[in-house]
């Protein structure tokens, strides 16, 4: 019985990424630095992204910025396959805006104009990085967050101000936001738009979706991980159903070409 129950801890834990990592395996996706339903002290929070294909444990990370802020993460913080987690300085449900807190820290204030956010490892390794300007290249709202567009989800570019932009949905008490799910900020990417272009259901539920266009011609469809990788290439005709239930929930790119035109979507797999 012993062994066993040794040998299931060794599983989960070997399934866990602990230790070194690579840059940008987490990322950071979303910030609220001046929220306006409640005070900054109550309702700041950032929001970070693992963008590999393994649980990561920020237990030992440091949170800092360039100056005197500083905390170690102290206790366990998985942040799951292509998931979110919030970080907050502030983690009662009813006085913090309404967010649901994955971990509490201390020490770290976000600066309503320019400031920096930097996420290290156990090693010391600088995983992300973001500085931003107070509205010079990054938005700089009041009562909304600041969001990474979902098809950046990288450590280059989501260091690039052009990059985010300002939450639209309401949450909580009031305040613009998407804490702990998919940002609602998508930059505008596509080019040559394919006339009478739709995809349903999107988010995709049960494995499947379907693509229209005012053509009836064949549609070369790919799907990409929000890292660059490609997960599909087919040839579809229009309406024709599109199976993805072999996909990891999380955030891919749909990109679609039609007779030379190409059109770009964020695909939500639930």
């Amino acid at each position: 019985m012993k062994k066993d129950y040794f040998l299931l801890i060794a599983i989960i834990t070997s399934s866990l990424s602990f230790g070194q990592v690579n840059v940008g395996d987490i990322i950071i996706t979303e910030i609220m630095q001046n929220p306006s339903a409640v005070s900054d002290a109550n309702g700041e929070y950032f929001e970070v992204y693992n963008t590999t294909g393994a649980p990561i444990d920020m237990n030992g990370w440091v949170i800092k910025d360039l100056g005197t802020n500083i905390h170690t993460i102290s206790l366990s913080l998985i942040v799951p396959v292509n998931g979110y987690a919030i970080l907050a300085r502030n983690g009662d449900f009813a006085s913090n805006g309404g967010v649901t807190v994955d971990y509490v820290y201390s020490g770290i204030t976000l600066g309503n104009s320019a400031d920096e956010l930097l996420l290290l490892d156990t090693l010391g390794t600088i995983i992300d990085e973001v500085d931003w300007d107070g509205g010079s290249t990054f938005p700089n709202p009041a009562g909304a967050s600041m969001e990474l567009s979902t098809d950046k989800y990288n450590a280059t570019d989501n260091n690039t101000g052009s990059n985010w932009g300002v939450a639209v949905s309401p949450f909580g008490s009031g305040d613009n936001g998407t804490p702990g799910s998919v940002n609602d900020f998508t930059l505008s990417i596509v080019k040559n738009q394919i006339a009478g272009f739709a995809m349903y259901p999107n988010p995709v539920n049960h494995g499947k979706f379907v693509i229209t266009s005012n053509n009836d011609v064949k549609k070369q469809v790919e799907i990409y991980t929000m890292i660059g990788k490609q997960v599909y290439r087919k040839t579809v005709k229009t309406n024709e159903t599109i199976d993805v239930a072999n996909l990891n929930r999380g955030i891919y790119l749909l990109r679609v070409k039609e007779d030379g035109k190409v059109v770009t979507r964020k695909l939500i797999v639930n």
